[in-house]
């Protein structure tokens, strides 16, 4: 983000193209709703003694989760309704969203310590079902993608100048 001015951060490349702040609170918007969901989940899981560890040969649990394909941004994407951003929302009330959005998810995380959530599970619209673990590596995938785009918008403002 330091590489668009603060001037910038409100304006699109171009029509029908997301600016930096557009892009900032689709990602509050989508960490706030995915830490809401796996915190309801995850209140409901008994904590156990130790969590179990994948058996010598299984794939990790977060390994379990193909984000090369959150990554690839050759196809374009349509985002959910709830995670379209607030298209008016100006660049720092949409950073301080995200900030909110991923402190929440971040305590949501640590406060599931001790607990084996793989049995929490929940459709995604593009990957299908995913459990809780799952979800926080898309979630991390997710913002890779979207840091890529906003290196995106920072070069295409560049060069409109």
């Amino acid at each position: 983000m330091a590489a668009v001015g603060v001037s910038d951060r409100a304006r699109s490349p171009s029509a029908g193209q997301w600016s930096v702040a557009n892009v900032l609170s689709h990602l509050a918007r989508t960490e706030g709703q995915v830490a809401a969901l796996l915190q309801r989940r995850a209140n409901v899981v008994p904590a156990v003694e130790r969590a179990a560890l994948p058996a010598d040969g299984e794939v990790s649990i977060v390994a379990s989760f193909d984000g090369a394909v959150v990554l690839d941004r050759r196809e374009r994407v349509q985002a959910p309704e709830f995670a379209q951003p607030d298209l008016v929302q100006s660049p720092d009330a949409a950073l301080r969203g995200l900030k909110r959005a991923r402190a929440r998810l971040e305590q949501v995380v640590f406060m599931a310590d001790g607990k084996d959530l793989r049995p929490v599970r929940q459709a995604h619209f593009l990957f299908g079902e995913l459990d809780f673990y799952q979800w926080v590596a898309f979630v991390g995938f997710h913002e890779r993608r979207h840091t890529a785009q906003l290196r995106e918008i920072a070069a295409a403002l560049a060069t409109s100048r």
